[in-house]
Parts: C-alpha cells; sequence; structure tokens
C-alpha cells in the first residue's frame, strides 16, 4: 500500500510547535511501525506564511533581504532575519537583488513570495521604495508569485476594512479606524490600478478588487502591483514541494494539520491533499488535535474521514498509529 501525506507543523506540549519536517519524519516512523511493508512519502509544508520555505530541504542563500530556497523549478523565498513577517523595505531589497542576478537569463525566474495572511512588520506600500513603475521595471527578470491564504480583496464590503471590524461591529472607534484604512488604500489603489493594469477580461478588472489582493495587510496587493501574480499557497507549496510526485500510485492521501478548522479547508494541506487524492481517486483523510467539522462538510471538501490525535510528538505518533491500523485492515 502507498501512502502520500503532506504534513504541516503539529503542535507540542509546550510552547513550541513540530517542524513541518518533525511532523513527517514522525508521521512515517509511526506509520511504519504499524505497517512495515507500507511505501510512504512524506511531504513537509509550510503553512503558506513568511517562514514557508523553512520546511523545504535544500541549501540557503541569502540576497539583500530574504533567504532562498530552491524547490520545484522555483526559488521561494523567507525574512533573512528569523522574524515571522516580512519587512517591506528588506523583501525589496531582497526581490531587487535576486531580479539583478538574473538579469541576463532568457526566461524569467520564477520567485515565490508566501505571505499568508501576516501583516508586515511596517507599511506595506514601503515595498515600492522610489516608486512603483520604477520597481515593476527593476524586477521585469522576474516571475514573481505571491502565495496567499486568503481570497480576501483589498477594498470593499469583503475586503480589509470589512475584516478589521469582522464580529465587533458596534466597537465605534473601530470602525473610525476601519473607514480611515478603507479611504487610504483607495487613494493608494486609485493610482496603482492603472498602473498594474487589468490583470483577466473575465475575472476583476481591478488589481484592488481581485482575490487575495487584501491578503497580509495588503502586502499581497503591493506584491502584486509591482508584477506578481496572486495564487493560493496551499497548492502551490505542496506542488514546489514534491507532492504531485508523491501521490503518484499512491492509495491514500493524508493531510496532517495543526487545526482542522472552517477555515482550513479554504486553503493549507487539506485541499491541497484533497486535490491531489481527486486527480488519482483515491481516498484523502486529515488527522489534527481535534476535529470540529461536520461529515457533510468534510464530505464536500473532498474528506473520507477526520482523525484526532494529541498535541506533542507522542500524541502524533499515536494518532498516525490509528490511522494506519484503520486503513491498512482495508488494503
Amino acid at each position: 500500500m502507498r501512502i502520500a501525506v503532506l504534513a504541516q507543523s503539529w503542535p507540542g506540549l509546550d510552547a513550541a510547535p513540530l517542524s513541518p519536517r518533525d511532523a513527517a519524519a514522525i508521521v512515517s516512523e509511526s506509520w511504519l511501525a504499524v505497517d512495515s511493508g507500507a511505501d510512504i512519502a512524506c511531504v513537509a509544508l509550510g503553512d503558506g506564511g513568511p517562514r514557508s520555505a523553512d520546511a523545504l530541504a535544500g541549501a540557503r542563500s541569502r540576497v539583500g533581504g530574504v533567504e532562498t530556497v530552491e524547490a520545484g523549478g522555483a526559488v521561494i523565498v523567507a525574512p533573512a532575519s528569523p522574524s515571522a513577517r516580512w519587512e517591506p523595505h528588506a523583501l525589496a531589497a531582497g526581490l531587487l537583488g535576486l531580479a539583478a542576478e538574473h538579469a541576463d537569463r532568457s526566461r524569467p525566474v520564477t520567485v515565490v513570495v508566501p505571505v499568508g495572511d501576516e501583516a508586515p512588520a511596517g507599511d506595506a506600500t514601503d515595498l515600492w521604495l522610489g516608486g512603483l513603475s520604477q520597481l515593476r521595471g527593476a524586477l521585469a527578470s522576474l516571475d514573481l508569485v505571491v502565495a496567499v491564504t486568503s481570497q480576501r480583496p483589498l477594498l470593499g464590503l469583503r475586503g480589509m476594512s470589512a475584516t478589521l471590524r469582522e464580529r465587533r461591529e458596534s466597537d465605534h472607534a473601530l470602525a473610525v479606524a476601519a473607514q480611515r484604512q478603507e479611504e487610504r488604500w483607495s487613494e493608494i489603489a486609485r493610482e496603482a490600478d492603472p498602473v498594474a493594469g487589468s490583470r483577466s477580461l473575465l475575472g476583476a478588472s481591478r488589481l484592488s478588487d481581485g482575490p487575495g489582493a487584501g491578503a497580509a495587510g495588503g502586502l499581497a496587493y503591493c506584491l502584486a502591483a509591482a508584477g506578481g501574480r496572486l495564487a493560493p499557497a496551499g497548492p502551490l507549496l505542496a506542488h514546489l514541494a514534491g507532492g504531485t510526485q508523491a501521490v503518484e500510485g499512491a492509495d491514500l492521501v493524508v493531510a496532517v494539520v495543526p487545526s482542522l478548522e472552517p477555515r482550513a479547508l479554504d486553503d493549507g494541506a487539506v485541499p491541497a491533499a484533497s486535490a491531489l487524492a481527486a486527480a488519482i481517486g483515491v481516498p484523502c483523510v486529515v488527522l489534527a488535535p481535534s476535529t470540529r467539522i461536520g461529515r457533510r462538510d468534510l464530505m464536500n471538501a473532498g474528506i473520507a474521514s477526520a482523525h484526532a490525535a494529541e498535541p506533542g510528538a507522542p500524541g502524533l505518533g499515536a494518532g498516525v498509529a490509528r490511522v494506519a491500523q484503520t486503513w491498512r485492515q482495508r488494503d
């Protein structure tokens, strides 16, 4: 039986969670302890945020304010500092450095910037440095891909300001702050949207209206305006990490995630694993510390079953053993 696993981080017994790589190693060891004859391929997967590249194997190098690692034919970047947030100036310096390194190539090099949905450490528009048009021209040698974990547009009823007020609509001070934020970004978009141009004849006519433009406190919009294209982080990172190859010939696909909530069905390892399993017609199951999603929603998301396990390495190992025993019996 061949098993393909997409493993994100796992809650630890103390404050520090298990990294995706550590979680993947525990999954493989625990599964083989139950079924030594299984052929298991575990892929460590980042959460889509700025430090997603940490889950990838490979040599690291530093360019400007970013650390880079190559995977799947692309260059994935992370903050050069230990921070879990992007600093716009440092990110711009790193991208300009990469563009200069590859300026003489016949084809643009693909550079992936995972931003997730974490606001940057600073004003997102600081990314543009001396000006948006100048930055777009300087980054022309890059095929810039912005990995997001939210489909929120920049402006409007479903945009950044609406998210700021979510479930706190009665807070007057927050309402004022949200209105000011909307006005500021509307003014920015009036100047930046024409520079960015239309992305699709069938989609939103303005970049600020496009899905994902409002992710990461507007950083996704600023990167897209500078020439990037927005993409859901989960499927993209799964492909770059080798998920497509891992599921070849698989009989079961497993997603190991740190939480299973409704949002986890929209991006991350769960929809990535579900899509890969559906493409080859095999079941997909999920292992998480707790499962609070109904069976109907799981089925709609292409998940055959969800299994719970305790935090920490022993809990993860025990949970994997139970899943392995369950699905071994169906082999």
